[in-house]
C-alpha cells in the first residue's frame, strides 16, 4: 500500500488485532524468521469497525488497514479454511507465540470499549490463527496462501488465492512499456478455475483492464502472452499460447495461437501469463530470467530479422527462447505476426503490429523452475498411457500402407460427393500427421473444394487439376525430409524441414498446408520452389502466411480486370513495374517483399485486402475477407460450421475459433469421453450444434492443447486437469468455462461496437459456382447465426444477454450493457451488397 489517503484508522477490534500482531511479528525470533525466508504478513478481516473488509499491512514496523474493497460475502459456506506448505509451519509458530501475547492482549482489553470476556477472545486467537497469511516477496515462493475472512457470528469464510502448487505458477507479469516498470501480480483465487488459461486469463484480465474504444496501435492497448493451462506440463500436445488484444487488422478482439517452446518457456519463467502496456520511446526487448525481469536496449535488433533477432538474443544471453517481430512488425504491418522458435507464428489478428507500435521487439525468456502439479504420479501414468497409445498407432504397418494411397482418393470422393470428414480413423490421422504432416491432404483437400482456387471463384479438376496439386502435397514432399520437427510434449512431431538437391534448398522448414494451399490453387501456382522460398522469407518478416496469399490472390484478380497495370507495381527492383499473373509465380515473392517492406503499392497491401479495397477503385468483390480478416484455406462453402465460424467469432476469418464441422472433420467425437455432437445438414439446427462446439473449442484452446490432438484418439483431458491442479472437473464444467470465456470475448467486441457480420459475398456463394463440387452452394449464414446466437445466450444481435453473465458468473461485465452495440441488421457484407 503506497498511498495515506487509502490507511484506516486503527480503531475498535481491528486495533485490537492489529496490536497483538503487531507484536507477534516484532518478537526477535520470528522477526529474524521472516527476513530469512524474505517473507512478510498480511492479515484480512472483517470487524464492526470494518464491515466491508480491509487488509493489515505490517510495514515499517508500523501496521496499516488497507480496504479490500467489494467482496462476495453472500455464500460463505463453499469455502473452506486450508492451510498448505510453508504457511501452516509460520502459522503453527506465530501460534506458538501466541501464549506469550495473551497478558498484552487482557490488558488491552480493559482499555478498549469493547466488552469481551474470556471466551470472546479465544474465538479471536482462533480468528487470528486462521486469518493469517505468510506470503513470500521472493517470487520463487509462489506457494503461500492467500486469505479473506470475516466472523459473523459461528461462520468463517475463506476466499483462497491459490498459486503454485496446484500446478499453475500463481503469478502474472506486467510491462509498461510508458514507465519503464515491471510488476507482478498474484491473480484473484477463483480466476484460473474460471478462465482455464490461454486466451481465457488473457480475456479476463484484457477485457478489466484495458480502456474500451482505444486505437489498437496506442499505448491504452494491453498484449498479452498467455500460455494455456497445461502448457509446459507433461500432459501430450500441450506446447501451445495464445498472444492476445485489440486486433489492428479488424478493430475488435484479436488472438493468435502458436506452438513450439516459447510458452512452455513462460510457464517455466514462474509465470502464468505476461502482460505488455504502454509505449516505449525506443526500441527495447524484454528479458526474463527466473527472478530477474529487465527492459533492455533493443536498437541494435531493430531492423533484423525474426531469425537474427533469436541468435543475437541466445549468443547474449544463452539458452533462452524467443518471441519476436520481424521489418513486417516494425512497419507496422497490420498482417504482422509474432515469431517464436524461428519458424513458428502466432500469424493472426496482426498482433506483430500491436508490437511494432509499442516499439518492444522481442520477449528473450529462460525459465529454469518445476511446475509443480496436485498429483504428479497420476499425470505421468496418464502421459504414458495415452503416448503408449499414440506410438501403437504410429507403429501400425497396415495403416502406413493405407496413408500412402490416401492422395488416389481424392477423385473418387469428388465424383461420388464423399466428404472427407467420412474419414474418423484416429489410427489413420495419427500416421498422416506423423508421416507426412499438416500437407497430407492437399490434393485430396482441393479436389474435393475445401480449398480454394483462384481466390475463391475457380474450380479445382478445371483449374488446377489433381496433377497439378500432386506437385504441393505431403506424399511428394516427404520424400525431400531431412528431419522431423516437433512443439513441446509433442509425440507425432508433424514438423519437417526439407532438403531438395535439385532445388538448391537444404534444410530450411517445410511450409504447412495452409501456407501451401493460400501460395499454391489459390494463386494457381504449382511451383515448389517458389512457396518454399516465400515462405521461408514471411517467416523472417513476420508476416502471416495466410493473409499474405490472400492479398496475393486479391492482386492477381485486380490485374486480371483491369484493375491495376504494370506502373502501379513500380518499385527499386523493377524500375518500369511488372504484370504478375495467375499460373505464373516469377513475381510472387517479389509482391511479398513489396509488402513486408512497404514499399511502392506494397504500403497498401500491408495493411489486408479490405483497407486495399477501399483505396484500389472497384475491387472490393476481389478482397476475400471476413471484417478484415483474411479467409483460410477452407472455404466454408463446403464446410458451413466453418462459415459460421469466420462471420460469427470474435476474431473473424479463423478455422481454429470453434466450429462444429471442424471439430467433426477429424475423429473429434472420439477426444473427450461424455462429449459428442451430432452433425446437421440443417442450417438452423447446425447453429445449435456450433454452440456446443464452441464452448468446448474455448475451454479446448484455453488449456494449451494442440488442434490435431482431437484427431487421434480419446485424450483424458479431465483426469489430466484433476492430476494437475486438483479440480474434479464434469464434461458440463468443462463446457461451461469454454461459454463463459466466448461469453467474454464476444462482449469486448460488443462494449467497442464490433459485432460486424462482414464477410465478402463471393465466400457464402453468391454468386454461387456454375461447376465443381461448390456447383449452387449458396450459404444462408444468417439463419444459422441467429439459432447460434439465441443457443449460447446472446441476443439476435449478437450481444450477451444480462440472464447469460449472471449465469457465467460475469456480474461485472452488466454495467458495460447499456453500452453495447451488436449488428445494425441482417444484411451480409453490406459494404458492397448489390
Amino acid at each position: 500500500m503506497s498511498d495515506n489517503h487509502n490507511v484506516l484508522p486503527l480503531t475498535g477490534m481491528s486495533g485490537f488485532l492489529a496490536s497483538a500482531l503487531n507484536y507477534v511479528k516484532n518478537t526477535s525470533k520470528i522477526k529474524n524468521q521472516l527476513k530469512k525466508k524474505n517473507l512478510n504478513i498480511k492479515v484480512a478481516l472483517i470487524a464492526p469497525d470494518l464491515p466491508n473488509g480491509a487488509l493489515l499491512n505490517f510495514k515499517d514496523h508500523k501496521v496499516e488497514l488497507e480496504p479490500i474493497g467489494e467482496a462476495d460475502w453472500e455464500n460463505p459456506n463453499k469455502w473452506e479454511v486450508k492451510i498448505e506448505g510453508p504457511a501452516k509451519v509460520f502459522f503453527d509458530y506465530f501460534m506458538g507465540r501466541l501464549g506469550a501475547v495473551r497478558p498484552i492482549l487482557f490488558r488491552k482489553l480493559t482499555t478498549t470499549p469493547y466488552p469481551m470476556g474470556a471466551l470472546k477472545l479465544l474465538k479471536i486467537l482462533w480468528f487470528i490463527k486462521v486469518c493469517i497469511q505468510v506470503y513470500s516477496n521472493n517470487t520463487s515462493q509462489s506457494e503461500a496462501m492467500f486469505y479473506k475472512f470475516y466472523n459473523h457470528g459461528t461462520k468463517i469464510r475463506v476466499d483462497e488465492k491459490e498459486t503454485g502448487k496446484k500446478g499453475y505458477q500463481g503469478k502474472i507479469l506486467w510491462v509498461n512499456l510508458s514507465k519503464n516498470k515491471i510488476t507482478e501480480e498474484i491473480p484473484e483465487p477463483n480466476v484460473y478455475r474460471n478462465y482455464l488459461g490461454g486466451y481465457g486469463l488473457g480475456a479476463y484480465y484484457i477485457y478489466n483492464r484495458i480502456k474500451p474504444k482505444c486505437d489498437p496501435l496506442g499505448p491504452d492497448n494491453i498484449l498479452g502472452f498467455c500460455p494455456g493451462l497445461l502448457t509446459g506440463t507433461m500432459a501430450p500436445f500441450t506446447g501451445r499460447y495464445m498472444v492476445c488484444g485489440k486486433s489492428p487488422l479488424t478493430g475488435g478482439w484479436g488472438d493468435a495461437n502458436s506452438g513450439g517452446k516459447f510458452g512452455p518457456a513462460i510457464k517455466k519463467a514462474g509465470y502464468d501469463a505476461i502482460f505488455v502496456t504502454g509505449t516505449s520511446e525506443k526500441p527495447v526487448y524484454l528479458c526474463i530470467n527466473e527472478n530477474k525481469q529487465e527492459l533492455l536496449d533493443a536498437s541494435e535488433l531493430w531492423g533484423k530479422t525474426t531469425r537474427e533477432t533469436q541468435e543475437i538474443l541466445q549468443e547474449k544471453h544463452g539458452n533462452c527462447d524467443v518471441a519476436s517481430i520481424g521489418p513486417g512488425g516494425e512497419k507496422k504491418s497490420l498482417i504482422a505476426g509474432i515469431v517464436n522458435d524461428s519458424t513458428r507464428l502466432a500469424a493472426r489478428s496482426g498482433l506483430g503490429a500491436v508490437m511494432g507500435a509499442k516499439k518492444i521487439k522481442a520477449i528473450c525468456v529462460i525459465g529454469k523452475k518445476k511446475i509443480e502439479v496436485s498429483d504428479k504420479s497420476r499425470m505421468i501414468e496418464l502421459a504414458k498411457s495415452y503416448t503408449k497409445q499414440i506410438n501403437d498407432y504410429k507403429n501400425n504397418l497396415v495403416i502406413s500402407y493405407v496413408v500412402g494411397l490416401a492422395p488416389g482418393f481424392a477423385g473418387i470422393l469428388r465424383i461420388f460427393k464423399i466428404h472427407y470428414s467420412s474419414f474418423k480413423w484416429v489410427k489413420l490421422y495419427t500416421q498422416f500427421l506423423a508421416q507426412i504432416g499438416t500437407p497430407f491432404f492437399l490434393k485430396l483437400l482441393t479436389n474435393v473444394g475445401d480449398a480454394p482456387v483462384r481466390n475463391y471463384s475457380g474450380v479445382a479438376h478445371k483449374e488446377f487439376s489433381g496433377k497439378r496439386a500432386k506437385k504441393l502435397d505431403g506424399k511428394y514432399l516427404r520424400k525431400y525430409y531431412s528431419g522431423s520437427v516437433g512443439c513441446f510434449a509433442c509425440p507425432v512431431r508433424c514438423g519437417a524441414m526439407l532438403t531438395i538437391p535439385e532445388l538448391n534448398i537444404n534444410n530450411v522448414s517445410r511450409p504447412e498446408f495452409e501456407t501451401i494451399a493460400a501460395f499454391g490453387g489459390l494463386l494457381l501456382n504449382d511451383d515448389l520452389k517458389s512457396i518454399i522460398h516465400i515462405n521461408e522469407y514471411l517467416d523472417l518478416q513476420g508476416l502471416d502466411t495466410i493473409s499474405c496469399g490472400g492479398i496475393v490472390a486479391y492482386v492477381l484478380e485486380c490485374v486480371e480486370k483491369g484493375l491495376l497495370k504494370k506502373e502501379d507495381f513500380k518499385c527499386q527492383d523493377y524500375p518500369d513495374g511488372f504484370i504478375p499473373q495467375w499460373n505464373d509465380s516469377k513475381y510472387l515473392l517479389t509482391l511479398c517483399k513489396l509488402i513486408a517492406t512497404r514499399e511502392g503499392i506494397g504500403d497498401i497491401l500491408a495493411d489486408g485486402v479490405r483497407k486495399a479495397s477501399e483505396k484500389i477503385k472497384f475491387s472490393e468483390e476481389c478482397a476475400i475477407h471476413s471484417r478484415g480478416q483474411e479467409l483460410p484455406m477452407h472455404d466454408g462453402r463446403l464446410t458451413k460450421g466453418l462459415l459460421l465460424t469466420y462471420v460469427t467469432d470474435p476474431s473473424p476469418g479463423r478455422h481454429t475459433a470453434g466450429g462444429v464441422d471442424y471439430f467433426l472433420v477429424g475423429a473429434g467425437n472420439a477426444f473427450l469421453k461424455g462429449f459428442k455432437l451430432k452433425n446437421s445438414k440443417k442450417d438452423e439446427k447446425k447453429g445449435k450444434i456450433q454452440a456446443e462446439a464452441v464452448k468446448f473449442t474455448q475451454s479446448f484452446n484455453s488449456c494449451g492443447l494442440c488442434l490435431f490432438s482431437e484427431w487421434v484418439g480419446t485424450y483424458p483431458l479431465l483426469e489430466m486437469i484433476k492430476a494437475f491442479a486438483g479440480w474434479d472437473l464434469s464434461v458440463d464444467d468443462f463446457l461451461k468455462i469454454g461459454w463463459r470465456i466466448q461469453t467474454l470475448r464476444q462482449m469486448f467486441n460488443a462494449r467497442d461496437g464490433e459485432i460486424k457480420h462482414e464477410i465478402t459475398k463471393r465466400a457464402i456463394g453468391d454468386p454461387p459456382l456454375e461447376k465443381g463440387p461448390l456447383k449452387g452452394k449458396k450459404i444462408d449464414v444468417e439463419k444459422m447465426a441467429k439459432a447460434y446466437y439465441a443457443t449460447i445466450g446472446f441476443s439476435e444481435s449478437g450481444v450477451p444477454t444480462e440472464t447469460t453473465l449472471k449465469n457465467l458468473e460475469l456480474d461485472f461485465c452488466i454495467k458495460d450493457l447499456p453500452n453495447c452495440t451488436g449488428r445494425p441488421n441482417l444484411i451480409i457484407n453490406e459494404s458492397i451488397k448489390a
